[in-house]
């Protein structure tokens, strides 16, 4: 028979088992997510790069100010664009980053629900006379805010 301190000590290694899965999760995905933004910055600032130089090389061979005025609205229009395009793709991965982070704070959260309640229920399964040690052990830091609310509720109720 396995021992209520072994039954404890496996159940709370379990619990901070999956805290640190949950943890690496989450890294994984904040780092994925944070990969599609870089790439996304550089694929813009490749493009921008690439069209600037090649508004430059037209803006330079205008012949005349009615040309150059032209080709100045065609790049500026052209540049909304850009812009338009690089905020409907940063949209869109903010979007799928939200995804996957709810994605993973759902599967953590039932992991380590149900980790907490193997926890549980190998405190429940404990003889009684083990469990209120450490139900006191459980109860030791919240003791004394709880003493104090009740002084403090008390003297307040003989007013």
């Amino acid at each position: 028979m396995v021992s209520f301190s072994e039954q404890v000590s496996r159940a709370s290694l379990a619990v901070y088992e999956a805290q640190l899965i949950s943890a690496q999760a989450f890294v994984e995905a904040a780092i994925a997510g944070g990969a599609r933004v870089l790439d996304l910055n550089l694929d813009a600032a490749r493009t921008t790069l690439a069209a600037a130089t090649v508004a430059n090389n037209q803006l330079l061979s205008a012949k005349d100010p009615q040309e150059l005025l032209q080709l100045s609205r065609a790049q500026s229009q052209l540049a909304i664009d850009r812009i338009g395009s690089y905020g409907r793709q940063a949209k869109d991965v903010a979007h799928e980053t939200h995804e996957n982070f709810s994605a993973v704070t759902k599967g953590e959260f039932a992991a380590a629900h149900q980790k907490f309640g193997e926890l549980l229920q190998a405190v429940k399964e404990a003889p009684l006379p083990l469990v209120i040690p450490f139900n006191n052990f459980l109860k030791t830091p919240f003791s004394k805010p709880d003493e104090g609310y009740d002084k403090n509720k008390n003297r307040h109720a003989g007013n």
